[in-house]
């Protein structure tokens, strides 16, 4: 008995840090099963854990979902939006390998938020992927699953959680030192090896909590240490074209028209196209076939390092004042190098050949090949190698101090902290190459074909751009001049984001007996927010032929891209590592163009949020819930940079909106063990911080004698108002035997406000930079937009036979939009089932997810980018050596699951990635 006591409370120790208080989360309920010292059977482990996730969620006061401590430590996760999939309604990106954005509900990330405790934490990214990094999602990739207890989803709102989202809130739960046995002491130490990148890591934590005897002071310290390898070999097409643009090489007549003068109408001279010259029909067919230009070969290396510190002070006066002081420090090194080398697709002159797909039931057809001849003597090229090293160090700092006193019979709590994170890449190293040799290249689907008239692994045909393109007069900024060509650039600070708060609450309860009312709640919140990106421009430059031959350079594995679908020459291909282009750069980069602040890139937005709310909670017969409303006002202030010809001017903008947002949850106990659950609210997510701030660009048409201007512009919009939606929830929950439940959900999202871009006619605007105000249509984001996402969710849970069981969810989801994409991020059908066995030291757990293809974004060229369906298979297994000691062997991605997106249609790749099976083994200590 006392050891199963012992085993539960070190395994929660582990990720102990504080708990809020009671204004953001519900109280903690009690434990789902309850052990009395002559009890002989106790639930620990996986059951416990779930246990305790199924008790928060039946005693909730609106609609949630909880994965608590064990879930997440008991599997192979890199971070918590890892460990978040496995709840129903929730999808993950994983573009890298390990998820990064959380959609929720069939909403964006940028639509949904995640708090710590209660309070915002400000976020940064790494700067190296096409991560939101203006929006208000979190980069979940800092937040290691060793630091929490407890993670609440809140699919619907209470007046008294803080505004900001539409799909949803996570909440992550920290304990505190106050509620851990003194001198609590628990370590983990292991390694993980990804088998793509070939390499493996180390990873740790250790804990320590004390208190005294009369638990009226205490503390707690956590650190943990991640390193993880990231090693992933690609396929990228960075335009379509279509195939009219290869067909230049075609006799034309003076009208410009295509010559046929073969044989049954075919073209005389000129590429053959599957075979033979075309005739009409076959011209036409192959002109509204699309081609993948700049069809490239990447491959990206990362060793991310991150080092969190957490920890919590906690004091107890007197028996109704508790004081909590908390700090979350979370350093990360995301140094990463890639390189990308591809084809120049538009050389249509040049076209000697090509086939193609015809297209069927209205679709355009595909070209999957098309050669094209090389250049033998002067300038230019056909193809290029790109390299980068970017240093980029990530920092979040979090602190905050909690007071909890109860006076007589009002509870008061107050929240007061600050938090700051900063990243990007600083600097940013770039070097490239060119070639001019002749090549095959083409796609179709997953298949991927690029052929050199020589090896791409033959370092003498990629040559630098002054050897291949010659020179040219430059000026620099401070103007030097120089004859050379640009053959990269260090910029110091590129995509450099900076993210802070100051936040500070108080929150006021007291309960009372007026009717059904059974609980007052009020208070209020103000939050001082900056946000802000800069990046500076350099260019370097060289009046020195050199080849790659000349370099430290490497040939990349031959297996690297086993699985990809590739075939051709194009790789594997040689190319540079980190000092390999910091030497390059250094040696012949002999003239430098410093250009300083790139305006066009540079953003600040100061936005102060004040917030009260009133609510109530009540309760008649087999009815409870809560109604209340949430007053918010958001004052903004954007900063940008307005340019106009060659001209800029530093501008500043003043916004300012209040909006009520009510919300109401109705809980009904259909019977001892179900509960029906109905929901609606008024919610808002605030825009893009860019697209608030984003530098403006202006073209004066026409100047009128009068000083009338007509002219043309784009940039951000510093009037947008947030997103708006009404929400509302159904669900029913059958908790049929201990541990175990049914539900059901049904969510609808009535968005009226969605922010789109688009060309704004007739907008009066005064130009800074000539003084003059004018008439433009702007392309920029603006309101008005309407959506609205339908769906439902099955989740459950069972305790089978024997120590089996299983968890699951299913989730449906759909959108009427005006776009016939859909809303980014939003998959059809997700499903996800864990089973597990569990019998004395033996736990075993395995976790399938799967999601249907995604609309992802707009790529180059306005290409509408999706992303097939993805599966992750994970599987773990531990095993306690002793009471204090167990290891634990995981591992994630076991299908070595293909990362694929495509342009409009599944036969058009844009992107093709694996990212490795991750295996892990372990040791934990707990006393």
């Amino acid at each position: 008995m006392a050891f199963s006591r012992f085993a539960y409370l070190a395994s929660t120790a582990l990720v102990a840090v504080a708990t809020p208080a009671f204004a953001q989360t519900d109280p903690a309920p009690a434990p789902a099963e309850t052990v009395s010292e002559d009890d002989t059977i106790t639930v620990t482990g996986i059951r416990r854990s779930i246990a305790d996730s199924i008790a928060t969620k039946r005693e909730a006061n609106s609609i949630v979902d909880v994965i608590s401590a064990e879930d997440v430590g008991k599997f192979p996760d890199s971070n918590i939006a890892d460990s978040l999939a496995r709840l129903p309604g929730v999808t993950v990106d994983r573009q890298f390998g390990e998820g990064e954005q959380l959609s929720i509900a069939g909403t964006e990330p940028a639509l949904n938020r995640v708090t710590i405790d209660g309070h915002s934490v400000a976020s940064a990214d790494w700067g190296g992927n096409p991560s939101d990094r203006s929006s208000r999602s979190f980069n979940y990739s800092l937040l290691s699953p060793t630091i929490i207890s407890q993670a609440v989803l809140y699919k619907t709102p209470e007046a008294r959680l803080q505004e900001g989202a539409i799909g949803g809130t996570v909440d992550v739960v920290t304990r505190k030192p106050l509620d851990l046995k003194a001198n609590t002491i628990a370590a983990t130490a292991g390694g993980e090896y990804n088998d793509r990148a070939q390499r493996g890591s180390f990873r740790g934590s250790a804990l320590y909590s004390w208190k005294n005897e009369d638990e009226t002071i205490g503390f707690l310290g956590s650190i943990s240490y991640d390193k993880e390898q990231l090693s992933r070999a690609g396929v990228a097409s960075y335009w379509y074209r279509t195939g009219e643009a290869l067909l230049e090489s075609y006799p034309r007549d003076a009208q410009g028209n295509i010559v046929y003068a073969g044989p049954n109408g075919t073209v005389a001279s000129g590429a053959t196209i599957n075979g033979s010259r075309p005739n009409a029909a076959t011209i036409s067919a192959f002109s509204a076939s699309r081609y993948a230009s700049f069809l490239a070969r990447e491959f990206f290396k990362q060793e991310r390092e991150r080092i969190s510190f957490s920890g919590a002070v906690q004091a107890k006066p007197t028996d109704n004042l508790t004081v909590t002081g908390t700090a979350l420090i979370i350093r990360g090194n995301y140094d990463n190098v890639s390189n990308s080398e591809y084809t120049y697709g538009f050389e249509g002159s040049r076209m000697t050949a090509a086939t193609f797909v015809p297209g069927t039931n209205g679709q355009p057809g595909i070209v999957d090949s098309a050669t094209f001849s090389g250049i033998t003597s002067g300038t230019g090229s056909t193809g290029q190698l790109d390299t980068y090293y970017r240093r980029t160090r990530l920092k979040n700092d979090t602190v905050s101090m909690l007071i909890d006193w109860t006076p007589g019979e009002w509870m008061v709590t107050g929240n007061v902290g600050a938090s700051r994170a900063t990243g990007g890449k600083d600097p940013e190293y770039l070097l490239d190459f060119r070639t001019q040799q002749g090549f095959t290249a083409g796609a179709n689907g997953r298949n991927t074909q690029v052929n050199w008239n020589s090896p791409a692994s033959d370092p003498t045909k990629w040559l630098s751009n002054f050897t291949a393109s010659g020179g040219e007069n430059i000026t620099a900024t401070d103007g030097r001049t120089f004859f050379g060509r640009q053959i990269g650039g260090i910029p110091l600070q590129s995509g450099f984001t900076t993210d802070s708060e100051i936040f500070g609450e108080v929150n006021v309860k007291r309960d009372i007996e007026w009717g059904p009312l059974k609980t007052i709640l009020f208070g209020g919140r103000y939050a001082s927010h900056l946000n802000g990106n800069t990046s500076y421009s350099n260019a370097v430059f060289t009046n020195q032929n050199f080849t790659l031959a000349d370099l430290d350079f490497y040939v990349q594995d031959s297996n690297l891209y086993n699985g990809l679908g590739t075939s051709g020459n194009g790789t594997p291909y040689a190319t540079l590592d980190k000092d390999g282009i910091i030497a390059a750069l250094t040696k012949y980069g002999n003239f430098t163009d410093d250009r300083g602040l790139a305006r066009g890139e540079y953003w600040r937005v100061r936005e102060k949020i004040a917030a009260g709310y009133v609510q109530a909670n009540f309760e008649l017969g087999q009815f409870r819930g809560n109604i209340g409303g949430r007053l918010v006002n958001t004052s903004d202030k954007s900063s940008f940079y307005l340019s106009s010809g060659n001209s800029s001017a530093f501008t500043t903008v003043d916004s300012d909106e209040t909006r009520f947002l009510p919300a109401a949850n109705l809980i009904y106990k259909a019977g001892d063990d179900v509960v029906l659950r109905a929901a609606a609210a008024k919610v808002i997510a605030r825009a893009r911080y860019s697209d608030l701030a984003g530098s403006v660009s202006l073209t004066d048409t026409i100047v009128l004698p009068d000083g009338t201007v007509n002219g043309s512009g784009s940039g951000g919009n510093p009037d947008l108002k947030p997103y708006a939606a009404t929400n509302f929830g159904l669900s029913a929950e059958w908790y049929f035997a201990p541990a175990s439940f049914l539900a059901a959900e049904i969510f609808y999202r009535d968005i009226s406000n969605y922010v789109g871009n688009a060309v704004e006619e007739g907008v009066e605007f005064t130009n800074t930079v000539t003084g003059r105000t004018g008439i433009y249509a702007i392309s920029r984001p603006v309101n008005g937009g309407k959506a609205s996402v339908t769906g439902f969710s099955l989740s459950g849970n069972t305790s089978i036979a024997y120590g089996f069981g299983v968890q699951g969810s299913y989730t449906f989801a759909d959108a009427d939009t005006p776009f016939s994409t859909g809303l980014p991020f939003l998959s059809r059908h997700t499903f996800q089932v864990s089973p597990y066995y569990e019998n004395g030291p033996l736990q075993v757990r395995a976790s399938y997810n799967r999601r249907s293809k995604y609309f992802y974004r707009f790529g180059r060229q306005a290409s509408a980018d999706f992303t097939d369906r993805y599966r992750q298979l994970d599987a773990q297994v531990s095993y306690a050596l002793t009471e204090g000691v167990s290891v634990t062997a995981s591992a994630s991605n076991l299908l070595d699951e293909t990362y694929y997106q495509y342009s409009s249609t599944p036969d058009a790749p844009t992107s093709i990635y694996k990212n490795g099976r991750v295996f892990s083994l372990s040791a934990s200590f707990r006393m």
